[in-house]
């Protein structure tokens, strides 16, 4: 890649939104703002608190209204839940606070044969989108806001990369040169300035998908 190249490339990452990689915070189990929508496409608003997880994903969600009726959902009837981060869980400094919601999307797990599967995002919405890997974190330290609990320093990651939101692969440190191809391949104006990923990249992946999404065809967000 020559210079120019690396100018332009690194103008394009400069201008994506910061943090475009996010750590993830897993569900929120006190109430909080937020809504779900559901697999009939109907959207219910108010507070927000997820009952129970089963393999990192919600398993049930309980929704209280304005009126305050209390409404509970099964996980497997949910497409997306969104809910709005605490204003005391930015205290420490480790939450970013352009992330203003924790949310689960309703994806395709390459980890479950492709069936989908409700998984907390961890990109902006786009052609491409990152998604918790949970088999694939490794976590040296943690610690505990309210009812949900943060992990520090990540080690060996993974994402469930979902593109088009339909194709989902595991994509991790060791097989982001393998998977640029599959990624970007279909960008030829990305591809001239950014051709190849190396681990080295790794750090970075998030700035690399958003600045694909910019350069490329954004997909519809979920919400």
């Amino acid at each position: 890649m020559n210079t120019l190249k690396i100018s332009f490339f690194a103008a394009l990452l400069s201008s994506t939104v910061g943090m475009a990689q996010y750590v993830p915070l897993g569900a929120i189990t006190s109430w909080t703002d937020g809504y779900v929508v559901t697999t009939d496409n109907d959207t219910i608003r108010g507070k927000v608190r997820v009952g129970a997880m089963v393999n990192d994903a919600p398993a049930s969600v309980v929704v209280r209204t304005a009126d305050d009726k209390k409404i509970t959902f099964k996980g497997e009837k949910l497409r997306l839940v969104a809910q709005d981060i605490p204003k005391f869980a930015y205290a420490t400094g480790a939450i970013p606070r352009v992330r203003e919601q924790v949310v689960f999307e309703r994806v395709p797990n390459p980890r479950k044969d492709g069936k989908t599967a409700l998984l907390e995002r961890l990109s902006h919405p786009g052609k491409i989108t990152l998604y918790f890997d949970a088999s694939g974190w490794k976590k040296s330290a943690e610690y505990t806001f309210g009812n949900f609990t943060i992990g520090t320093n990540p080690k060996d990651l993974s994402f469930v990369v979902v593109k088009d939101q339909t194709n989902a692969r595991i994509v991790k440190k060791g097989t982001i040169d393998e998977e640029h191809e599959a990624l970007f391949g279909d960008c030829p104006a990305f591809v001239r300035q950014f051709p190849a990923a190396t681990r080295r990249d790794w750090n970075r992946f998030g700035e690399i998908v958003e600045a694909y999404n910019r350069t490329c065809v954004i997909g519809t967000a979920l919400n």
